[in-house]
């Protein structure tokens, strides 16, 4: 388990971590959920649309939640090669900018 990794939770859902692998902290993880990019409104920079198993998908970096680690049972893959977008839209989230 490691930062940007995609998992599914067992509702379905897909999330992206976004947790950074220095802290220790295993109880629980931060998580994005990806929306179907089809039914979800894009915000510039926030809310980055990337391909993922063959579909596209808007991470919603304002719906960022908390959640047990042991609901990460099912590794999707990674997003490790979107991580500058992906860390652009958490920091208009926290800065603003």
């Amino acid at each position: 388990m490691g930062q940007f990794d995609v998992f599914r939770l067992d509702s379905g859902q897909l999330v992206v971590d976004m947790q950074t692998d220095l802290i220790g902290l295993n109880a629980t993880r931060i998580v994005a959920p990806l929306r179907s990019a089809d039914m979800h409104a894009v915000l510039a920079g926030l809310t980055p649309v990337i391909e993922f198993a063959g579909e596209d998908w808007v991470v919603r970096i304002q719906e960022l939640g908390a959640i047990p680690q042991t609901e990460l049972k099912m590794l999707e893959g990674s997003l490790r090669a979107q991580q500058d977008r992906l860390l652009c839209g958490l920091g208009i989230l926290i800065h603003g900018v």
